[in-house]
C-alpha cells in the first residue's frame, strides 16, 4: 500500500468527526483536504443524524469523498466492507471495553483494519482497562495494522520545538506548570458533564496537558501526586455556575457535577516538579491554555497553542541578554492535520513508528488522568 485511495470508514456522524459550529477540529474536514480517500461507511445508530451528516457531504466540493458512502446502525456492516482505515469518535462510554458491544477498536483490528481512535480511551477504571489495552495490542501486532490515538499536541510545532530545546539543554526539567480555562458558558453537550459518560475534565479534556507533560518530560511517580478540586457543592458557593447553558446540569445532583477547578501536583520519576490546573470558568467559546517549562538555565512557554497562531517564549541563559525574551512564532499550524496525515502515511506504509501516541502510551496517560481524578 503506497500510494493508491485509501478506503476509509468513520465510526459515529457527530462533531469530532463531521464538525460543529464554532469547534474548530473535526476529522472528514481536513481528511478531505488531504486528499487521496474514499469514504465507504459511517457508522452511527442515530440514522437520522448520519443521513444528515451524509447528505450535507454529498452537497459539499468534496462529494466525490462519498460517492460510495453507506450508512450502518451497526458495526458489523463496517467490518464487512472491511475499510482500509477507521476513525472512530464516539463517547468513550460506548468503546473502550471487553464488556459486548464495546470493544469497537478490538473488533476493527481483528479484522486488519487500522485504527485512529479520540482520546479518552475509555471511562473504566484503568484496573479494568487494562486487560482491554493488552488485547487490543496484541490483535494490532497479530494483525499488523496501525493504531493512532488523537494526542494531537505531540504533533503540534511548538511543542516539538520545546521539545528539541529541552534536549539541546541537556539538563533536567526542574518544572512544568500547565493551565487549561475552560469556557462553559456555550457549552452544548450534556454528556460532557457526566462523570459516568465522560470521565469528568482530567479524563476527558486536561488529558491532553497530561499528555503532553509526559512526552516533554516523562512518566510521573503517582505515589507522589495530589489533587484538590473545587466542587458545585462547596459551602463557599464559589463552585457555583451561573451561565450553564441548555440546562446541562439539570438532571445531574450535585454530588454528581463534574469539578469546576482541579488543581494536581507530582513529580516526575526522573525529572522534578508537575502541576496542572483546569478550570470552568471562562465566558464564550474561547479557552485559554498555556504551558511553561523551566530547567536550570531556561525556560519555555508555550502561548495558548489551541489557536491558528501560538508563540513559544524562551528565556536563555545561552542568549546575548538573559533578560530578554525570544519568541518563535507558529502561525496557521493545523496539528489536527498533521496528526491526520501523518496516520494516513502510516496506514500506506504499514509503519506504526511513525505514530507519536500509540495505544499502550496513550493508557499510561489515561492512567496518570484517573491518578489525578481519584486522589482528591
Amino acid at each position: 500500500m503506497t500510494s493508491e485511495v485509501l478506503r476509509l470508514g468513520f465510526i459515529g456522524a457527530g462533531a469530532i468527526n463531521f464538525g460543529r459550529h464554532p469547534l474548530p477540529w473535526d476529522h472528514a474536514s481536513r481528511l478531505e483536504t488531504i486528499g487521496g480517500i474514499d469514504v465507504v461507511c459511517i457508522v452511527d445508530p442515530d440514522t437520522a443524524q448520519a443521513e444528515r451528516v451524509l447528505k450535507a457531504r454529498k452537497e459539499s466540493a468534496h462529494s466525490a469523498c462519498y460517492k460510495n458512502c453507506k450508512l450502518f446502525k451497526e458495526l458489523s456492516g463496517l467490518i464487512s466492507l472491511k475499510p482500509d482505515a477507521v476513525f472512530i469518535g464516539i463517547p468513550p462510554a460506548y468503546r473502550g471495553s471487553l464488556a459486548s458491544g464495546k470493544d469497537i477498536e478490538l473488533q476493527c483490528v481483528r479484522a486488519g483494519i487500522n485504527v485512529f481512535v479520540e482520546k479518552p480511551l475509555s471511562v473504566a477504571p484503568p484496573e479494568e482497562f487494562e486487560p482491554y489495552v493488552e488485547a487490543v495490542e496484541k490483535a494490532c501486532k497479530e494483525n499488523g495494522v496501525v493504531l493512532s490515538v488523537g494526542y494531537m499536541f505531540r504533533y503540534h510545532a511548538g511543542f516539538m520545538k520545546m521539545r528539541e530545546l529541552i534536549q539541546q539543554h541537556g539538563g533536567k526539567v526542574m518544572a512544568v506548570n500547565a493551565r487549561y480555562y475552560f469556557a462553559y458558558t456555550s457549552s452544548l453537550n450534556k454528556f460532557w458533564w457526566n462523570h459516568d459518560l465522560s470521565g469528568g475534565p482530567i479524563v476527558e479534556q486536561a488529558t491532553h496537558f497530561c499528555d503532553i507533560s509526559r512526552f516533554l518530560v516523562g512518566d510521573i511517580d503517582t505515589s507522589t501526586l495530589h489533587t484538590i478540586t473545587l466542587d458545585d457543592s462547596d459551602p463557599s458557593g464559589a463552585g457555583h455556575l451561573a451561565y450553564n447553558s441548555n440546562e446541562a446540569e439539570v438532571d445531574i445532583l450535585p454530588k454528581d457535577r463534574i469539578p469546576r477547578v482541579t488543581m494536581s501536583h507530582w513529580k516526575f520519576e526522573n525529572a522534578g516538579l508537575g502541576t496542572l490546573m483546569h478550570s470552568i470558568a471562562l465566558p464564550g467559546t474561547r479557552y485559554e491554555a498555556n504551558v511553561d517549562v523551566q530547567l536550570d538555565g531556561l525556560k519555555l512557554s508555550m502561548i495558548e497553542p489551541y489557536e491558528k497562531t501560538c508563540v513559544l517564549r524562551m528565556r536563555s541563559i545561552d542568549s546575548k541578554d538573559p533578560n530578554c525574551d525570544q519568541d518563535f512564532t507558529f502561525a496557521d499550524d493545523d496539528t489536527y492535520l498533521t496528526e491526520l496525515r501523518t496516520f494516513l502515511q502510516a496506514v500506506r506504509k504499514r509503519d506504526q513508528s511513525l505514530i507519536k501516541s500509540s495505544y499502550r502510551d496513550a493508557a499510561k496517560t489515561y492512567a496518570m488522568t484517573w491518578a489525578i481524578r481519584r486522589k482528591q
